[in-house]
């Protein structure tokens, strides 16, 4: 604590009124990034781009930044698993809520015959698919460019994927 209250600018005694401990600071910090990146990933979603754009827009919104602030340090691995329960907890959560974003967009784009994901079990099913590939592309780049990259080909592969008119702008 007195590590991160000296890096803080703050006395330790400061950062302890406002947290009792490590634990408690790493789940604000933890709620912070998460509610941080499903706000980026709603707002990222623009109606009049293609489906692969936006897949590609929401999908990066929300996790780019958390790939950065990973590979930001040769500690931010060590970093999650301090409290890997916690971290877990987190991430359930945001893989949840971003799968429950994307299911809404996709209702939307299937009731107007644009996509049909029925085949893939609906646009709940389908959202936690695409979020649970999303994860796995976050954790086993090695590079950015790389990350990035990986993402516009899963984005590229999900929008053909459900396209069902290929002259709709999806």
């Amino acid at each position: 604590m007195a590590d991160i209250a000296r890096a803080a600018g703050v006395s330790r005694q400061s950062l302890y009124l406002r947290f009792s401990n490590k634990t408690e600071l790493f789940a604000a910090l933890a709620r912070a990034i998460k509610d941080g990146a499903l706000n980026a990933a709603a707002d990222a979603w623009i109606e009049k781009q293609s489906l692969k754009k936006n897949l590609a827009a929401i999908i990066l919104s929300k996790d780019l930044p958390l790939y950065q602030l990973l590979h930001a340090s040769p500690h931010g691995a060590e970093l999650l698993a301090v409290n890997a329960e916690l971290t877990a907890s987190f991430a359930l959560e945001l893989d949840r809520g971003f799968a429950a974003i994307l299911a809404g967009r996709l209702v939307t784009l299937q009731k107007t015959g644009r996509i049909d994901v029925s085949e893939f079990g609906g646009p709940a099913v389908f959202s936690q698919t695409v979020a649970m590939a999303a994860a796995g592309i976050k954790h086993e780049m090695r590079t950015e460019a790389e990350y990035v990259d990986a993402v516009h080909r899963l984005c590229h592969i999900v929008a053909k994927a459900v396209t069902i008119n290929e002259n709709l702008k999806l």
